[in-house]
């Protein structure tokens, strides 16, 4: 055999480990022949390993895919930064995918300006074995079917480029068959850009385009975890984030495979869970793995080194398309036609399939090509294996006959265009401990400030408005207030508190507002609605806000912080009874920030307005300073088609110190309306 002969048959016999000896034996060449070959295939990309097992030399392709480089990739952006589509585990090649919802949000977020899109991995559905009891979860069975429908399939829009990184099912295809089906990919698209196995560093550069000089910059890791699914959502990512040293430290990380959607700033990193595009698979099921479905919207601004500011915007599937994979059609709006190659095999089904009449007899199918009846019934299985719904039935008379099953054709749209939707805007704030000398009242009205220059005449805060008097059991509080009891606290609120013409406050009381209760029998709260036109109170510790068909869950709940951000929130939603749960759930209590979608609830944890206390402190507690700015969009029943949870945070150089003592009120009233509000209640 001719030494090229060799080479070619040797990446196919050693895709399983062998012996050095038994691969000169197979060959009948010399030991020092194959490692020659090895050594020259090694040089070409292939990893092939060779390691001394007892006492001998094995040696095994593993394929052209090294699965542990660093990979990086940079992308140039202007001074308006980059907005782009995330998406990630798509499946395609299984009959749960989800390629019209794919194609759905490819076109909503080419509506909005992006040409853009990341995908966090696992783009195929991967091989699976025949023996496996998932296998017929497929309908393309392997890396060339798989690989040539999404090269045929794939959104493809004007001006759109795709980057991608491969996942642990996509890996499945350089584990058997030593290709990578990224590459396969990327080799047919021009529009869809290969990043690389498991994770990428994607290097944002804006650069000044006469000197070349980079002016901004910032670094995204898109990564593709392995492993199970902790049932804390947010636990995983924090636990990655933690274990990060210093100088591997990246400004953001979209994580797939997790199949969550979650939001949150942690350590200084921007972390986003990517959810799944694909619906609930029977392995899932089995698994009893939460799988949520949607994709984000990020408009990232960035600074000289490091992210400015993420405005985010969530477009959730709330239901899926059972036999998507029969009914999606390619999106295209390019020229360029990519032409799927049809088979011998595809061409004879499809030609069958086109005149087989419903109802037919299966003795006249029969009969009319000439088969037997065994021929037949593997006839319309190879249909079934293409893509063909077809169904055989038997009446009362044992007659046979064949029937085109009728595949319903699927809601075109899971979401509508922002044009047809209300549109709701929301500030949300939360612990602002008025009374301490913590408090932050400069900060208080700068969100109040950027609420009003944003139009928003609706503010949520979720409890603790005042410290309340804890000195009962906390004596140290005396020395941490400024103003103590009811009286002080309450009307230094009535007097103090930002009052802007056209901006109402909707708020609960928290278990620090409660003390007065517990102390003295009276409710600040109720105090602060009669005495404040513009600040309405709702209730102690929950209360159930409706807006624009939205119902709202205010949540100031007790106990202490979990070490995972989404474990209370989740316990919340969980706890609910049936028919109770809320469009949206907001949490205060735990001065962090956080977002997720849970079991169809878009809920928040909302940060804090007030400077880290001693308590805090001693406990070891983070305190995240700032508010939610939430756009919504929705339609006449509530149904929330995009959400926007925008952070608005202050670092550590915003706090001001002593600020109890050089705070002012912020009063952005009529004089004249507001001389007659007063007489008015006067006469009241």
């Amino acid at each position: 055999m001719a030494i090229e002969e060799i080479r070619e048959d040797l990446l196919e016999y050693i895709k399983k480990e062998r012996s050095l000896e038994d691969a000169s034996k197979h060959f009948n060449v010399s030991t020092n022949e194959i490692m020659g070959l090895v050594k020259e295939l090694t040089d070409e990309g292939f990893m092939i390993s060779t390691v001394i097992k007892d006492n001998q030399i094995q040696i095994m392709n593993k394929g052209t895919t090294d699965f542990t480089a660093d990979n990086s990739y940079t992308i140039e952006v202007d001074s308006n930064g980059l907005k782009t589509l995330v998406i990630s585990d798509l499946n395609l090649g299984s009959k749960y995918q989800q390629l019209s919802f794919i194609n759905e949000v490819y076109k909503k977020a080419y509506a909005e300006g992006v040409r853009n899109v990341i995908v966090c991995g696992d783009i195929s559905a991967g091989l699976i074995s025949p023996k496996n009891i998932y296998y017929n979860s497929l309908f393309k069975y392997d890396t060339q079917s798989q690989a040539e429908y999404i090269i045929d399939n794939f959104p493809k829009l004007e001006g759109m480029t795709t980057y991608f990184i491969t996942g642990e099912k996509d890996h499945t295809h350089d584990i058997k068959n030593s290709e990578s089906i990224g590459k396969m990919i990327s080799d047919r698209r021009k529009d869809m850009i290969y990043l690389g196995p498991n994770h990428c560093t994607v290097n944002l550069v804006h650069k000044d385009k006469e000197t070349g000089k980079i002016l901004e910059q910032a670094k995204v890791l898109v990564r593709h975890p392995k492993g199970k699914v902790a049932y804390t959502l947010s636990y995983k990512p924090q636990q990655y984030i933690s274990s990060m040293r210093s100088e591997d430290k990246v400004d953001m990380i979209l994580h797939g495979h997790y199949l969550q959607c979650e939001k949150m700033h942690f350590r200084g990193v921007e972390e986003i869970s990517v959810p799944g595009m694909t619906a609930t698979t029977p392995k899932m099921k089995d698994d009893g793995v939460n799988n949520s479905v949607g994709a984000w919207i990020l408009d990232i601004t960035l600074k000289k080194k490091g992210i400015e500011h993420v405005v985010p915007t969530f477009i959730p599937c709330y239901q899926t398309i059972q036999n998507d994979y029969l009914t999606a059609k390619p999106l295209s709006t390019t020229k360029e036609k990519t032409v799927h190659v049809q088979s011998e095999t595809e061409k004879y089904i499809n030609r069958i399939y086109k005149f087989i009449k419903n109802g037919e007899r299966l003795e006249d199918f029969v009969s009319g090509l000439g088969i037997n009846m065994n021929e037949a019934y593997g006839l319309i299985e190879t249909m079934k294996l293409y893509g063909k719904p077809i169904d055989l039935n038997i009446d009362e008379n044992g007659v046979i006959t064949i029937q085109k099953k009728k595949v319903r054709n699927p809601k075109q749209s899971t979401t509508k265009d922002k044009e047809g939707l209300i549109e709701t805007n929301l500030c949300v704030i939360s612990d602002t401990h008025l009374g301490t000398k913590e408090q932050q009242l400069t900060l208080i009205n700068e969100v109040y400030k950027e609420a009003h220059r944003r139009g928003i005449d609706t503010v949520l805060h979720i409890g603790d408005v005042l410290d309340g008097d804890y000195t009962q059991v906390r004596k140290e509080q005396n020395y941490q207030l400024f103003l103590r009891g009811f009286d002080e606290q309450v009307g230094y609120v009535i007097e103090m508190y930002p009052h802007i013409d056209g901006i109402t406050t909707y708020f609960i009381q928290g278990s620090h507002d409660e003390t007065h209760l517990k102390n003295g029998g009276a409710t600040a709260g109720k105090w602060i609605d009669r005495c404040r036109d513009d600040m309405i109170y709702l209730g102690q510790d929950k209360a159930t806000f409706k807006i624009n068909n939205l119902r709202i869950l205010m949540d100031h709940p007790g106990g202490g912080n979990a070490k995972s951000y989404s474990y209370k929130p989740q316990q919340a939603i969980e706890g609910l009874n049936p028919g109770e749960k809320p469009n949206i759930l907001l949490q205060g209590h735990y001065h962090k920030s956080y977002y997720m979608f849970y079991r169809n609830v878009h809920s928040l944890l909302v940060p804090c307005l007030v400077n880290q206390s001693q308590f805090m402190k001693k406990m070891n507690l983070q305190n995240v300073v700032g508010a939610y700015f939430l756009k919504i969009y929705s339609d006449e029943k509530g149904n929330i088609h995009y959400f926007e949870p925008e952070e608005h945070l202050f670092s550590s150089k915003d706090i001001i110190e002593n600020d109890y003592i050089k705070c002012k009120k912020l009063d952005i009233r009529n004089p004249k309306k507001t001389k007659n509000n007063k007489s008015n209640n006067q006469d009241k």
